[in-house]
């Protein structure tokens, strides 16, 4: 039997309307059971990864756009913001009266108080600095549009992607792209068994490197032109049909 790895986006692509659909829950059950393996391949850090995902059963988990990958529970690949970098862009988007997210595998921060016991709020990039100076930061949300100045700054330094309504970025040199090749090669596999199934502009690399592409039918026109397969919408089991498709199980 071929076995496959499949890396799974999670907001729009396996996560639609505040839930996990029960054919994609099944699929992956059922996938995993016949001995494939299944990843959360996300731009969400641990600390924000929905309640109803976190309680399916995956093989592992390549979160923060790739920095920080998990396996089980043995976690394989970590890289962060160095705090005091963290602190100093806070405070330039603090300091202008943007929203800005740190989002980390323990605590997510914001800059403003909001209804969520899963939000730590901050004031400032030094009350960040004193009050959680061993807090490990993967990426950084920014809603809304950057102009060309900070567009510069941070994309020299970072891997940025800046999506209609809102920008992220994380360490440059990382993308889900490179967790994809970082399990492959930890767990001994050919990158040809790797499948992405995405739907967003930040899934595009994922699909391109790896050796399936599924996109779901709600996708991004940029994302349906590298698919090898085109799904239905996510709401309607886009994920599981991709897995069922792929392992060639009845749908």
């Amino acid at each position: 039997m071929q076995k496959y790895a499949f890396f799974i986006d999670i907001d729009g692509t396996l996560y639609t309307d505040g839930t996990v659909c029960g054919k994609n829950k099944e699929a992956i059950r059922n996938c995993i059971s016949k001995g494939h393996l299944v990843f959360i391949n996300t731009a969400r850090s641990m600390s924000i990864i929905p309640d109803e995902v976190s309680a399916v059963d995956f093989s592992g988990y390549v979160s923060a756009l790739g920095c920080y990958i998990v396996l089980g529970k043995e976690i394989i690949f970590e890289t962060v913001i160095p705090l005091p970098e963290v602190a100093e862009i806070f405070d330039y988007f603090n300091n202008s009266g943007r929203l800005i997210h740190l989002e980390g595998n323990r605590l997510f921060f914001s800059n403003r108080e909001e209804n969520s016991d899963k939000i730590t709020t901050v004031k400032n990039g030094k009350e960040l600095l004193e009050k959680y100076p061993g807090e490990k930061i993967g990426k950084i949300y920014v809603p809304g549009t950057l102009n060309k100045e900070e567009n510069e700054w941070l994309g020299t330094k970072y891997n940025l992607y800046c999506h209609p309504n809102y920008a992220e970025f994380c360490v440059k040199g990382n993308s889900k792209a490179t967790g994809i090749a970082k399990v492959m090669d930890y767990l001994g596999l050919d990158i040809k068994n790797s499948v992405a199934i995405g739907d967003s502009i930040n899934d595009i690399e994922m699909m391109e490197a790896a050796g399936i592409a599924a996109a779901m039918g709600n996708s991004a026109d940029q994302v349906l032109k590298c698919a090898d397969i085109i799904t239905c919408e996510a709401r309607d089991g886009g994920v599981a049909q991709a897995i069922n498709e792929i392992t060639g199980e009845k749908i």
